[in-house]
């Protein structure tokens, strides 16, 4: 019998989760039909797309109102084709907008069983989400340890299997790339986000930034939909569009600006110091300051549970704020003895070991024999 798996990625991150997935469930089903919504990685790993992730990668909730109209539709087409398709098992991952109304309507319809990948953080801000998602889902993949009970006492039944950025290699290759050019001694790695209006956003604020340090390499990994941008506003960078090369940006970067998400586990892997800014309208700030409740957004101190990452927020992430902690942040680097204990190895040891899943296994394949185990006896 031939599997059919329909996966649902709205985003950048969602789109490398998804395909680390698909990777894992077509080594154990070489058969598996795979149709969805994702970015460039799922598609390269064979899934057929139903239209790409930058159709819904809208961020904040004032910028999301343009754009209702048109994902409304989106919602009704692709319950539509989801039940056109009849997967085995709906996988929807992240996205919990866009996701959840599709659940809604697929469940109406159909008895299709829904695994989400990647929790929402209830633990953050509208914890009532964890009693309605268990009513909603078959079952929960988290990618942190702590994340199961919040759902669990709801009787949901939820899985930790760990992040696969950890069965990634993050060892340093300079063969394959070297980002330092011109007996420049030391390079900034920017990434000032994943969808274009973050890119908006932050690019001119971190072009300046780097521009005002001193004797610095920029590189600037990044998708090939935004290079041309990135390419206008710092002419001198070096714009890293492979994954792999990405990598490498990464590993040999000696310090990083990044906006906010799951990029600061990326440069925890590589064990590059950073510092998290990021801006949104200042309506979106004024309500999220109402209903979230956690201290940190970086993921890096939220895993921790200290804050070792800085972050410059809102009207913090400016220019002279951000090169002020950037310098700040290199001087600590050249005084071993103030940086133990902040940004240290050690400290991104912690994180790596808290997105590692306990018995050995891999992310990806803990992950896929969760999906599995809803058209076969794998668990």
């Amino acid at each position: 019998m031939t599997l059919k798996i329909y996966v649902i990625a709205g985003e950048a991150s969602g789109d490398f989760l998804g395909s680390s997935l698909c990777e894992a469930l077509l080594i154990k089903e070489p058969n598996l039909l795979m149709r969805g919504i994702g970015g460039d990685l799922m598609r390269q790993i064979g899934v057929d797309l139903f239209f790409h992730c930058d159709e819904i990668a809208v961020m904040g909730l004032i910028e999301l109102i343009p754009h209702i109209r048109r994902i409304k539709r989106l919602i009704k087409t692709t319950i539509d084709d989801i039940c056109a398709f009849q997967p085995d098992v709906l996988v929807t991952i992240d996205s919990s907008g866009f996701c959840n109304r599709v659940i809604a309507g697929v469940r109406a319809r159909t008895t299709i069983p829904c695994v989400h990948y990647v929790a929402p953080p209830v633990w953050a801000w509208r914890p009532w989400r964890a009693a309605k998602l268990a009513k909603r889902i078959d079952h929960l993949m988290c990618l942190f340890p702590f994340e199961p009970p919040y759902f669990e006492v709801h009787g949901l039944k939820t899985t930790c299997v760990g992040h696969p950025l950890v069965e990634m290699d993050w060892t340093l290759d300079n063969q394959v790339l070297d980002v330092r050019k011109g007996g420049k001694q030391k390079t900034i790695c920017l990434l000032p986000g994943s969808r274009l209006g973050e890119i908006k956003r932050h690019l001119s604020i971190f072009a300046q930034t780097a521009r005002s340090l001193s004797d610095m390499n920029i590189v600037v990994p990044t998708f090939s939909k935004f290079a041309s941008v990135i390419k206008v506003a710092i002419p001198e960078a070096t714009i890293v569009i492979d994954p792999v090369l990405k990598r490498q940006a990464f590993i040999q970067s000696d310090v990083a600006l990044a906006a906010s998400g799951t990029v600061s586990l990326e440069l925890a892997m590589a064990k590059t110091p950073m510092i998290i800014a990021y801006r949104v309208s200042w309506l979106t700030a004024k309500i999220l300051k109402r209903l979230v409740n956690v201290s940190s957004i970086c993921l890096v101190n939220i895993l921790l549970k200290k804050k070792v990452v800085p972050e410059y927020l809102q009207k913090a992430c400016n220019p002279e704020d951000l090169i002020k902690g950037i310098q700040f942040l290199l001087d600590q680097m050249d005084d071993r003895a103030r940086v133990s204990g902040a940004q240290s190895n050690e400290s991104f040891d912690d994180v790596r070991l808290l997105l590692t899943p306990s018995g050995g296994q891999k992310p990806s394949e803990r992950a896929a024999e969760v999906v599995l185990s809803y058209v076969s006896n794998v668990l």
